[in-house]
């Protein structure tokens, strides 16, 4: 069974176990411009590694790094795609792959669904399905995506634009939290969004 410090890696690992189930995490963008445990005025503490053990306890294979400041949206999404692309080389199912991601690192993790455009991946994204990324009349999104944000967000989180526009959907859903922590949903493990996490990659 392995450790811990095992199922975590910045990188898909050189030789993927096609037995495992894998998960990418993607962070929200204060980890970018301030580190791996940064602070926020309005939300405290983003609990980054937190998180990520969390999410390795549930028994994946979490890919995740601290991306640099000012990383461009397609081009990381572009790095992402290639890894899950070596996942499936190495015959992993894309049934046992996941992609979660926050705020920026969901609007990262929108790119890599458009990209891919594979049905049978699964995509949680946590207040990342803004209004502005619209825009993009090629964003769509494909595979099995659930949203998740709090009620009391305040920026523009329209998840059932993104579903309306996106025909290479599998299944997808949208929670909606009352927690009233606004965007400081994202900000560390809480059961409530993990817990749909686990039941929405589940229910293959």
């Amino acid at each position: 069974m392995p450790t811990m410090n095992n199922m975590i890696f910045q990188n898909v690992p050189e030789n993927p176990d096609n037995t495992q189930r894998y998960l990418f995490y993607l962070h929200g963008l204060i980890v970018e411009e301030a580190g791996i445990r940064p602070k926020s005025d309005e939300h405290g503490y983003y609990e980054y590694e937190l998180i990520l053990e969390n999410l390795a306890s549930e028994g994946f294979i979490v890919i995740s790094e601290a991306r640099e400041k000012g990383t461009e949206i397609k081009a990381y999404a572009e790095k992402i795609v290639s890894q899950i692309r070596k996942l499936l080389e190495h015959r992993v199912p894309p049934e046992n792959i996941t992609v979660v991601g926050a705020s920026k690192g969901g609007i990262i993790g929108s790119y890599v669904s458009a990209m891919l455009q594979d049905q049978r991946l699964y995509y949680v994204i946590l207040a990342g399905l803004f209004d502005k990324c619209l825009k993009d009349e090629n964003l769509k999104l494909y595979g099995n995506v659930l949203s998740i944000h709090d009620r009391s967000d305040k920026l523009p989180i329209t998840p059932e634009l993104f579903f309306q526009r996106s025909e290479g959907l599998g299944n997808f859903k949208e929670i909606v939290l009352n927690l009233d922590l606004g965007h400081g949903v994202i900000y560390r493990p809480y059961r409530e969004w993990i817990d749909p996490l686990l039941e929405w990659v589940a229910a293959k």
